[in-house]
């Protein structure tokens, strides 16, 4: 948003009026990014949007959290707490999308974050991984399927591998946040090696501040003295830090394609419903 005193004065005459309105790119076409001036959510699911980047973090060698600016201390991205949104960028003249869920939630006003791991074949992380604050990405939504809802279930297992762990954190905090949430979480969280444990602080915070959440960790190149699982996640893993197979009882999968074929393979083992090939929100075991 500009700072000049002309921009400011109009600004605060159209929120004055209640009426939003749109900076739209050179040519005028409705496809062309732009952003919502709004006190309420700003995301349009077609629409492109345009959000500043005000702030990077960097949490492992390869991964970051990045903090984007909504139009005003008051506006709400509008995502709901499960779905996703994609995230555009131009690589080498032509835009490339990918999609990421926000670890913000709705009750972050006036930004929203994402923490995102940089692969070298990656064409929209290694572009986040380059970007200076006052950069702009863009972005349209909400996307996917599944919406999270207080006490849909008793008990809410969770299989995360990597940045898998993003759509889990989105939900953990949205529950965690409701003190009339009495859903039971339980996490089994797959990485490579400690340093690759992202958002291990405020997860480990949540699980000591909080009786109906749990989490356990299961690294393939684990450090000496480490205590958690080692290897993959294992049919004992799962039934031990998982819930048992119920109609109350939902699982969530997230992570590399490969883990999450396997994880759903498991899940069938164990008497959960097989996961579908595209998952459906009312699915007990719903891929990400």
């Amino acid at each position: 948003m500009g700072d000049s005193n002309g921009l400011a004065f109009i600004f605060g005459a159209l929120l004055a009026a209640g009426i939003a309105y749109f900076f739209l790119g050179s040519n005028g076409k409705s496809s062309s990014p732009t952003i919502l001036a709004t006190t309420g959510p700003v995301l349009h699911p077609s629409e492109y949007r345009k959000f500043k980047l005000t702030k990077k973090v960097v949490l492992s060698p390869n991964t970051a959290r990045y903090r984007f600016e909504l139009p005003t201390p008051e506006s709400t991205l509008g995502l709901p707490i499960g779905r996703h949104i994609q995230v555009m960028v131009p690589v080498n003249g032509s835009p490339v999308a990918r999609s990421y869920t926000p670890t913000s939630t709705d009750n972050d006003r006036g930004y929203f974050e994402l923490v995102v791991k940089t692969y070298e074949s990656g064409a929209v992380s290694s572009y986040l991984h380059a970007m200076k604050v006052g950069d702009e990405v863009s972005v349209r939504g909400p996307r996917g399927t599944f919406q999270y809802k207080a006490n849909m279930v008793r008990a809410l297992g969770m299989i995360a591998g990597g940045t898998g762990i993003t759509p889990m954190y989105q939900i953990i905090q949205h529950i965690l946040a409701n003190p009339e949430d009495k859903t039971r979480i339980s996490v089994v969280f797959a990485n490579v090696s400690e340093e690759d444990i992202l958002l291990r602080e405020q997860l480990e915070q949540w699980a000591a501040d909080h009786d109906n959440f749990d989490i356990h960790y299961v690294l393939n190149n684990p450090p000496d003295g480490w205590t958690g699982g080692v290897g993959f996640v294992s049919k004992e893993i799962i039934q031990e830090h998982l819930p048992a197979p119920a109609d109350d009882v939902k699982v969530l999968l997230c992570g590399p394609p490969p883990m999450v074929k396997a994880m759903g393979a498991l899940l069938g083992d164990l008497g959960y419903e097989a996961p579908k090939v595209i998952s459906k929100p009312d699915d007990q075991v719903f891929k990400f």
